[in-house]
């Protein structure tokens, strides 16, 4: 089987874990709400943040948190490029994995904590960018259902990555 054909299948077993709100055995997983998710390939892009402290503003972006299983490299390759309410969909956190090895291929395994404009905690999801080649960078979108209350402001949610962990395949 070619690697293309690999990554799709891991892709789409990836995409029904979380539509069907699978479990890992460390208590995260999909809940009841609405998730989407697309993955594609670039080799470049445009880059929002150079640094690896956590912050939360509006339209929060963080990353950087981390565990005790996580490794530094790890913590700096993955990324939320985006956090933005959507209509449809809640709250969606892009998140993007750079594979900086020149040699291995690796999957990423992360949280992404979701927050409305008051702070309040919406969801905490885990996830995870597949096979991501060397020196080849991946995205997910990661959605959490949110609906605001009626006339109430939607900027300022917020999305947080932790537990950034990565695998070599």
């Amino acid at each position: 089987m070619k690697l293309r054909h690999v990554r799709a299948v891991a892709v789409l077993v990836g995409v029904v874990v979380a539509l069907t709100g699978a479990k890992r055995s460390h208590g995260g997983g999909c809940d009841d709400s609405s998730s989407s998710s697309s993955s594609s390939s670039s080799t470049g892009g445009t880059h929002y943040d150079d640094d690896d402290d956590d912050y939360s503003s509006s339209g929060g972006v963080s990353g950087g948190g981390s565990s005790a299983t996580a490794s530094a490299e790890a913590t700096q390759d993955v990324r939320i490029r985006s956090c933005v309410y959507d209509a449809t969909r809640g709250i969606v956190a892009q998140v993007e994995a750079t594979n900086t090895s020149s040699i291995t291929t690796y999957t990423y395994e992360f949280g992404v904590t979701f927050k409305d404009p008051s702070g309040t905690l919406v969801r905490t999801s885990s996830s995870s960018i597949p096979y991501v080649s060397a020196d080849t960078t991946e995205t997910l979108d990661v959605a959490a259902a949110y609906v605001p209350d009626a006339g109430a402001s939607t900027s300022g949610v917020t999305c947080v990555l932790d537990d950034v962990t990565r695998t070599a395949v």
